[in-house]
Order: C-alpha cells, then sequence, then structure tokens
C-alpha cells in the first residue's frame, strides 16, 4: 500500500507570514534604571554573548535596556555584591534558528571600573573609565574614550581602539591569540 502526500507551499507560506507578523508583538525591551550608591565601583557584565552598546553619563544612575526577539529571548538582572554590580546576560526561553544575537545598551556613571565577561561579544564603548577589562572568547570592540587602564583578552578580536592622547601607552595590554586592530592616541 503507497500513500501519497501533496503538500500545498500555501498554509506554510501562510504560517510563516502570520510568524513574520507576530514578531514585533513578540519581541521586547527591557529596561531597567537604578540610582548606583557611593560604595558601587565598578560595574561587571557576564554571561552569554550580546550585542553591546555602553556609555558613560554623568550622575550616578545606571541604565540597561535588553532587546530580545522572537526566537531569541534576553535577560539582564542586577545584583549587588561588594562594590561591584553584576549585571548577568542570559539567553533563554525557546530559540528558532542558530542566529540569535540580542543586543543589550548600558548607560553607566562616568569614571568607573568596567568589567566584561561575556562568552561572545560585539561592543560598541564610549566614555570615561577608570580600569576597562574585557575578557571574551571572539569579540568586536569599537573604544572611543578615556580610561586609565585597558585590557582585552581573549582567543580572536577585531578592535578598533580610539583612547585620550595624555593616556599612558603602557596603560593598554592586548592578550589575544588572533588580533586584528587599529589603535590611536587621538581622543574623542
Amino acid at each position: 500500500m503507497r500513500f501519497h502526500i501533496r503538500l500545498s507551499p500555501r498554509p506554510l507560506l501562510a504560517l510563516a507570514l502570520t510568524l513574520a507578523s507576530l514578531q514585533p508583538a513578540l519581541a521586547g525591551t527591557t529596561r531597567q534604571t537604578t540610582t548606583l550608591p557611593d560604595t558601587i565601583r565598578k560595574v561587571r557584565l557576564a554571561g552569554d554573548g550580546t550585542a553591546l552598546a555602553l556609555s558613560t553619563g554623568s550622575g550616578r544612575a545606571l541604565d540597561v535596556s535588553a532587546e530580545d526577539s522572537f526566537g531569541c529571548q534576553l535577560t539582564a538582572s542586577l545584583r549587588q555584591e561588594g562594590d561591584t554590580l553584576e549585571i548577568t546576560v542570559s539567553k533563554g526561553g525557546l530559540r528558532l534558528g542558530f542566529w540569535c544575537d540580542p543586543d543589550v545598551t548600558v548607560v553607566m556613571p562616568e569614571n568607573m571600573d568596567l568589567d566584561i565577561a561575556l562568552q561572545d561579544l560585539a561592543a560598541d564603548l564610549g566614555g570615561d573609565f577608570s580600569d576597562v577589562s574585557i575578557t571574551s572568547a571572539n569579540s568586536v570592540v569599537n573604544f572611543d574614550g578615556s580610561a586609565a587602564h585597558f585590557s582585552l583578552s581573549g582567543k580572536r578580536a577585531a578592535v578598533k581602539l580610539n583612547f585620550a592622547p595624555d593616556m599612558a601607552r603602557d596603560a593598554v595590554k592586548l592578550d589575544v591569540k588572533s588580533l586584528l586592530s587599529q589603535v590611536s592616541f587621538k581622543g574623542a
């Protein structure tokens, strides 16, 4: 006995169009704003890989926005540990497809330490920092600003770094196995 199943492309097309039309409703942005106490000296980002836009602002406010999309859920949770505010980035839920690259946007106070330890990272960083430390297996980093010290470590990285003209050259440490870099000290 043989069965012949004939599938029409119309139901599949209808399903695809329905999912595409629901995508904006299923995507979302969560935003958290908090005023940091003077005891906080460092902001640390840890967890799953993400696209990151981070800048500094005046005052003691910290603003974190996590934008996810259909099939690629993202949460960013905050917790204080000593003099550090830790932002943990976690991908979760049902993932559709192999590409999941949600966005995180952070505005943090000036002249604080920044410690980034994310699995994979695509980052646009700007502002005035104290010490900046980035650890990521694979990273693409654009930095434009000032820092007392800057370090980047990992397996692979492509970086464009523009530091303040008065920054000491030996304050920059790049410990990356495979590195493509453009480093300048021309200032913003």
